[in-house]
């Protein structure tokens, strides 16, 4: 359990944009995006991380050709597909919600999690969403890990990986665009 269990995050996306999710993060990725203006860590002085220089956070852009041959991305060179990186750390998330309500029973977010050289696939469950753009703070819930592969990570630290995906999600937003329909909005997680 990190020192942020509970606490609100407060995701910066301009100085009049504000979002609020409780999240169960690391100290080292509330820092993280700390450091790069994303968030603010809200409660009493001595509960808060103090602040050091990290690694710029995630954010969403248009995957560039040069990505696209380097990482053997499955996209069509500029067609304008849309990623969540984390370049300092070399980090990248990309995917989005699939299914259709008419058949499916239920419909998961379906990603491809890109850390230290291993590629995870998986899929998450979502809870709560809101109905409209228009809601004041637009909620994005997510419930439950369906699936992660491969089932050993690739060696890597579970606790990493799940800390890793809720900072990509948190950045990811909505559809992991550049969010400009829902900038106020809340992130939460059941995992």
């Amino acid at each position: 359990m990190g020192p942020a269990r509970g606490r609100l995050f407060r995701g910066l996306q301009s100085d009049l944009d504000w979002g609020r999710a409780p999240l169960d993060l690391p100290a080292g990725a509330w820092l993280g995006m700390m450091a790069s203006g994303l968030c603010r860590l809200e409660g009493p002085p001595s509960a808060i991380p103090s602040p050091r220089p990290l690694p710029v956070a995630f954010v969403n852009e248009i995957v560039s050709d040069a990505d696209i041959d380097a990482y053997e991305l499955p996209f069509e060179k500029g067609k304008g597909h849309w990623w969540t990186r984390d370049k300092e750390r070399d980090l990248y998330l990309w995917g989005g919600r699939g299914g259709n309500p008419l058949w499916d029973e239920e419909i998961e977010g379906r990603f491809y999690l890109f850390i230290s050289g291993v590629s995870l696939n998986l899929a998450i469950s979502l809870g709560k969403w809101s109905k409209n753009w228009h809601e004041k703070p637009y909620v994005i819930a997510w419930d439950r890990l369906l699936r992660l592969d491969p089932i050993d990570l690739g060696g890597l630290d579970q606790e990493y990986v799940i800390s890793v995906l809720k900072e990509a999600l948190i950045a990811y937003g909505r559809d992991g665009w550049e969010n400009f329909n829902v900038p106020d909005r809340v992130v939460s997680f059941g995992f």
